[in-house]
């Protein structure tokens, strides 16, 4: 008998201790998200309280160029405008380009203190080209004057899979190209005539008034090749700097 309650005892007691254990469990477990809901909390409480004192605002481009990424980025401007702390804009470019159209439109709307950190091709750099000076790092990349339109044929791939094109169109111009077929002389022709040529001479045109350079200049520079910001110091690029030191110039000026 006295063995019996002795294991039945044990027995008891390693139930008390699991149990134990899973509570201890599980209120370490409720501490971790009060913890995390805390930091949640605290930064956004950090991030929304005002800011009391003049200020530079950071503005990060590091994304492929949209229409909808820049009118994403006019609103955060035009809401940070009313802002009666702010001195300046710094613009950090980290882009390879995109939408020449989103480009243009930013391009028009930018004119503020920008800065290029590691990227500013293609449409990137249509965009800064609006900013005066162009600052950028000195192993920056920058330029990619150009344009460009991909094109992929997956005619063989759309045959393993049984995948047939049959596109109805009112106009011999209205499907100027196919993915299931490669596009004809003909169509490159109109395509580069009315497309991407046009699109190039929008790019060199405001480039060129942006910068105060000439077509015929800027053209040596505009066919599609990319250079470090230090290689083309007074013509793409106004000066190379840190990255801490421009903040300081901005602060010194504002």
């Amino acid at each position: 008998m006295e063995e019996k309650l002795k294991a039945e005892l044990k027995i008891y007691k390693l139930k008390a201790l699991k149990e134990k254990i899973v509570l201890i469990g599980v209120i370490l477990i409720l501490l971790a998200e009060v913890f995390i809901l805390f930091l949640f909390f605290k930064k956004s409480f950090s991030f929304n309280k005002p800011v009391t004192k003049p200020y530079v605002a950071e503005i990060n481009i590091n994304k492929t160029i949209t229409i909808k990424y820049i009118n994403s980025l006019m609103d955060k401007i035009n809401r940070l405008k009313k802002d009666k702390n702010l001195k300046a804009f710094l613009f950090i470019f980290n882009t390879p380009g995109g939408s020449p159209s989103g480009s243009d439109e930013f391009n028009a709307y930018l004119k503020v203190y920008a800065y290029v950190e590691s990227m500013a091709a293609s449409g990137g750099y249509y965009i800064i080209s609006a900013v005066k000076p162009i600052v950028a790092n000195k192993n920056a990349i920058v330029g990619s004057i150009g344009v460009i339109m991909p094109h992929y044929v997956i005619a063989k791939l759309a045959k393993k899979l049984g995948i047939e094109e049959d596109t109805i169109t009112v106009g011999k111009y209205k499907e100027p190209i196919s993915w299931f077929k490669k596009a004809t002389p003909e169509q490159k022709e109109y395509l580069l005539k009315h497309l991407l040529l046009p699109t190039y001479n929008n790019f060199l045109d405001t480039v060129a008034k942006d910068r105060n350079i000439s077509i015929d200049k800027l053209k040596k520079y505009a066919d599609g090749k990319i250079y470090i910001a230090s290689s083309v110091k007074g013509i793409l690029v106004d000066q190379t700097s840190s990255l801490t030191a421009f903040k300081e110039k901005i602060k010194y000026k504002t």
